[in-house]
């Protein structure tokens, strides 16, 4: 009796450019990449961006988490070191496994606190596109679980991340500027919730728009521009550490992705335009 193979889908490419297959099924996605060049160069290119991704951040992992971000449950019956540095915000990834939580965590936290050491007296506009800049590094990279919620299930998500975000939340169509949504997860942002939508391209590049709620009475702002500063620990100031930002009616928006300062902007437009006509 001959048996049909199992049809390669988007999550064994996804395994296949994480390392995570072996045996036949890799022979059987490595036979279908030799027939699909469209698909071997999109597995290409998330393997380059990954590869990237950790060349600026390997190093960042290797370091101590610090006691307090860890889960109670992980700290309990350990001595708290004195510490020189002030208290870590609130974590990037709570809603996350404890693993995931620890790793993301200690990228995360090095880059917020890298950039910028003393968070006193940084308004909380850019206290937020840092934090959504940090989350931007956190879980872009990531293959297989780079979203909680995926983009078919959209209107799931839409009246999950209103619920939690305290707004109603609209999800931006980006497919004309060639980006389509991939899914949403929740975030944390210092003072409250985020939401997190993330976009891919057709070549595997990422792009995430973070939203949350800022205080009544925080005024609207133009676009600004948000990256890290070179020689502060975190990954080299350029495309792949920048985030647009802005203020509309007491919603804060950051756009984040590893793309040139004009493109980001204009992409940044778009969804701009989209939140005035809703």
């Amino acid at each position: 009796m001959m048996v049909t193979p199992t049809p390669v889908g988007e999550a064994d490419l996804h395994a296949y450019a994480d390392g995570q297959l072996s045996g036949p099924r890799r022979a059987e996605v490595e036979a279908f990449l030799a027939a699909d060049p469209e698909a071997a160069r999109k597995v290409e290119a998330w393997r380059r961006q990954t590869a990237a991704l950790h060349a600026s951040l390997n190093s960042v992992l290797k370091e101590a988490v610090p006691l307090a971000a860890l889960p109670r449950g992980l700290r309990e019956g350990t001595a708290r070191p004195k510490s020189r540095r002030p208290g870590w915000p609130l974590a990037l990834a709570l809603a996350a496994s404890v693993s995931t939580f620890i790793i993301g965590g200690a990228s995360g936290w090095m880059a917020r606190g890298r950039f910028d050491a003393d968070l006193g007296g940084v308004a909380p506009v850019e206290r937020f596109a840092r934090d959504a800049l940090a989350s931007h590094v956190v879980y872009a990279p990531e293959v297989r679980h780079v979203v909680e919620v995926p983009a078919s299930d959209e209107a799931h998500m839409v009246a999950w991340l209103s619920k939690r975000l305290g707004a109603p939340l609209q999800v931006p169509d980006l497919r004309a500027q060639g980006f389509h949504l991939i899914g949403g997860r929740l975030g944390v942002a210092e003072g409250g919730p985020m939401a997190i939508l993330m976009y891919e391209n057709d070549d595997g590049m990422r792009l995430s728009l973070q939203l949350r709620c800022m205080a009544q009475g925080t005024p609207d702002t133009a676009f600004r521009l948000e990256r890290l500063v070179p020689g502060q620990g975190g990954p080299p100031a350029g495309p792949n550490a920048m985030a647009f930002y802005w203020v509309d009616r007491n919603l804060g928006f950051a756009l984040a992705g590893p793309l040139d300062r004009e493109r980001l902007l204009a992409l940044a437009h778009a969804v701009y335009q989209q939140y005035q006509r809703g």
